[in-house]
C-alpha cells in the first residue's frame, strides 16, 4: 500500500509514472502548477448572445475556450443562461472522437456514467436527431445532471438513475454507448490536490474491476454494429488499454484509430491490438484523460425505437409562445411535459424499468385559468422570440438570480427577462414591478 500524505504525490504512482514516461521530470513539475480554466461554448445560443466570453481555442474543439483567469461563475449571469459549461479541455477531445461516427436519426445513444454531464452536453449537440439518455447511477448526482441539461437547453434527452440491467429490461439497443467510467483519478491530480491522499495502489486495482464489471454489464445494451466509446481521467493501463483489450478479447470489438494531428502532442497507445490516446498536461493544455473507440464488426445495425403501448395522458392545448409545433404536451401529476412523437415512445418504455429524474421538457402548470411557465422553458432556445422581453443590466440580473423581485414598469404578464440577449427566467409583471418565478433551490446566495 501507498499512501500519501494530502498534496503529496503517492510513491507508487512516482514509481510508475517515472517507469513509464520518459519526461517524468517535465510531468511531475507540471503537477505543482495551476490548473488552467476552461468552458465549452453552447452553440445554439452564440448567435443570441450580444457579447461573448474571450480566451484561446481548444485544439482538438473549436466550442472549447481557454480562460486568462477563473470567474466565480455563480455570479456569471451568462452561466446562469446556458452559454457555457466550465469543463476540462482534455475532456472535449470527445467531440473530435463523435466525428468519425455517422448513426442513423433513429439510432439511440446512451452515456452510462454520465454526472455531471459535460459530454451528454457534447454528445447532445453532435447528435441533434438522435434520442440520448444520459444515466447516473448516484442520485444526488443525478440531479446535478438534471440541471446541467436543462440549463444547457438539452432536447431529445433523458436523465435516469439506475444501472445497466435495469436499462437492459426497457429492451432498448443503443448504437452509440459512451462510458467515462469511474477510475482512480490520477488526471486530477493537478486540478484537485487533496485527492493525492486518497490514492493507493489497493484503490487504483478496485477501480480496474469494478471497471471491467461495468464494461461486462453493458454490452447486452449495445446494438450490433454499434460503437463503444471509454474514457478515464486517469494514467494508470489496468483501467485504461487493459479495459479497452478486455472488450477486443472478451466481445471482439475492434479498436478505431483516429486521425489525431501530431502537433497536438496527443499519445497514441497501441497495446495488443487496442488504440487508446492519454492526454499529458505537460505536454498539453489540459489534464490528465484517456480515451478509445471501439466498434461491434457486425454488419447490422438495430437501435431504433421501437413502438411501445401508449398511456392514458391526453395531449394539452398550451397558450401560444411556449411550445412549438414539433412537440406535443402532456400532463404527468399536475406538471406539463413537452415530447415529440418519439420521445414520447422512449418515455414509455423507460418509466417501468428505470427511475426517470429528466423527461421531455417541462413546460408549466395550470393553476385555475393561468398558465404558469416552469423555469426549466426559459433554457429553450425557442423562448428567444418571445414576445414581453425585458433586458437586465448586471445588477439586475444578479438581483433576480437571488430571488428578488425588480422594480421595473412594463407590461402586465409574465415576462422573459434577459442578459445579454440571453433568457436566465421568467417574472411576472404587475406593472410597477416583476415578481420573481425562480425556483429557491436556483437561487444564488
Amino acid at each position: 500500500m501507498s499512501k500519501s500524505l494530502p498534496n503529496e504525490l503517492p510513491e507508487a504512482f512516482v514509481r510508475r509514472i517515472s517507469l513509464a514516461l520518459p519526461d517524468s521530470g517535465q510531468f511531475f513539475e507540471e503537477l505543482e502548477g495551476e490548473s488552467p480554466t476552461f468552458i465549452r461554448l453552447n452553440s445554439r445560443k452564440i448567435s443570441y448572445c450580444s457579447e461573448m466570453p474571450s480566451g484561446e481555442t481548444v485544439l482538438w474543439n473549436p466550442a472549447g475556450l481557454k480562460l486568462a483567469s477563473r470567474p466565480k461563475f455563480s455570479l456569471e449571469p451568462l452561466y446562469h443562461a446556458g452559454l457555457y459549461y466550465p469543463m476540462e479541455a482534455s475532456s472535449m477531445f470527445l467531440e473530435f472522437a463523435l466525428q468519425t461516427i455517422d448513426l442513423n436519426p433513429d439510432d439511440l445513444i446512451l452515456d452510462l456514467c454520465a454526472a455531471p454531464g459535460g459530454k451528454s452536453l457534447i454528445l447532445n449537440d453532435h447528435f441533434p436527431n438522435n434520442i440520448l439518455i444520459s444515466n447516473e447511477i448516484d442520485r444526488k448526482r443525478a440531479h446535478i445532471l438534471k440541471e446541467n441539461a436543462i440549463r444547457w437547453g438539452t432536447n431529445k434527452h433523458f436523465v435516469v438513475n439506475s444501472d445497466s440491467k435495469q436499462i437492459a429490461e426497457t429492451g432498448l439497443k443503443f448504437a452509440l454507448i459512451l462510458i467515462d467510467a469511474p477510475c482512480s483519478g490520477e488526471g486530477l491530480f493537478r486540478k484537485d490536490p487533496e485527492s493525492r491522499g486518497e490514492w493507493t495502489e489497493e484503490r487504483a486495482s478496485g477501480c480496474a474491476l469494478r471497471q471491467q464489471n461495468i464494461l461486462d454489464d453493458v454490452m447486452p445494451l449495445l446494438a450490433p454494429s454499434g460503437t463503444i466509446i471509454y474514457s478515464t481521467c486517469t494514467y494508470n493501463p489496468s483501467e485504461n488499454s487493459e479495459r479497452l483489450n478486455q472488450l477486443i478479447k472478451n466481445y471482439g470489438l475492434v479498436s478505431r484509430e483516429l486521425d489525431v494531428p501530431q502537433e497536438w502532442n496527443i499519445e497514441c497507445l497501441k497495446v495488443h491490438g487496442s488504440v487508446g490516446y492519454q492526454f499529458w498536461p505537460h505536454r498539453i493544455e489540459g489534464e490528465g484523460f484517456f480515451i478509445g473507440v471501439l466498434k461491434d464488426p457486425s454488419l447490422s445495425v438495430d437501435s431504433s425505437v421501437r413502438g411501445y403501448k401508449n398511456s392514458r395522458e391526453k395531449e394539452l392545448e398550451i397558450p401560444d409562445g411556449y411550445l412549438p409545433l414539433d412537440l406535443k404536451a402532456y400532463s404527468l401529476n399536475g406538471q406539463i411535459f413537452a415530447f415529440s412523437d418519439v420521445e414520447w415512445n422512449i418515455y414509455q418504455a423507460l418509466k417501468g424499468s428505470v427511475n426517470v429524474v429528466k423527461k421531455g421538457i417541462a413546460i408549466g402548470e395550470f393553476k385555475g385559468k393561468d398558465f404558469i411557465p416552469s423555469h426549466d422553458l426559459s433554457s429553450q432556445i425557442w423562448i428567444s422570440s418571445f414576445q414581453r422581453k425585458i433586458e437586465l443590466d448586471l445588477d439586475a440580473a444578479l438581483n433576480y438570480l437571488r430571488g428578488n423581485a425588480l422594480k421595473i414598469n412594463g407590461e402586465k404578464g409574465v415576462v422573459v427577462l434577459t442578459f445579454k440577449g440571453l433568457p436566465i427566467g421568467f417574472g411576472k409583471s404587475n406593472g410597477e414591478r416583476i415578481n420573481n418565478m425562480i425556483p429557491k433551490h436556483l437561487r444564488i446566495f
